[in-house]
């Protein structure tokens, strides 16, 4: 962070910084998939790199669990990387097949977005 700013400074550029509290535990499994996205579970976040692969992945998830997803990366507004997360956030609060369960995402996953 120091060094960024710094940089900003030398280019006389603005910067503004926006540090956030986590308000959950982030874990990461201590197991693979083991090669099959039917191992995925309710709640999973599934990180991947390119928009390609996200959309391929989201597409593959849903036709091999039960699951529906929700994607986030970088280039998505961030309204809609908002709107993405909420409906993650509310996953198990509407029908079977209503909710969305699964969230595949890029690295944009960290920036700024509350996730349960």
């Amino acid at each position: 962070k120091d060094l960024i700013m710094r940089l900003c400074q030398l280019c006389n550029d603005e910067l503004e910084v926006k540090e956030y509290e986590r308000l959950s535990t982030l874990t990461v499994a201590n197991h693979s998939l083991g090669g099959s996205l039917r191992n995925i579970e309710q709640g999973d976040c599934i990180v991947a790199f390119g928009r390609k692969k996200i959309h391929q992945l989201k597409r593959d998830i849903e036709a091999k669990t039960p699951y529906r997803c929700c994607v986030v990366y970088g280039s998505l507004p961030p309204q809609t990387r908002q709107e993405q997360a909420k409906l993650f956030n509310e996953r198990g609060s509407h029908a079977p097949g209503q909710s969305f369960d699964v969230l595949v995402a890029s690295d944009a996953v960290g920036m700024g977005l509350n996730l349960e």
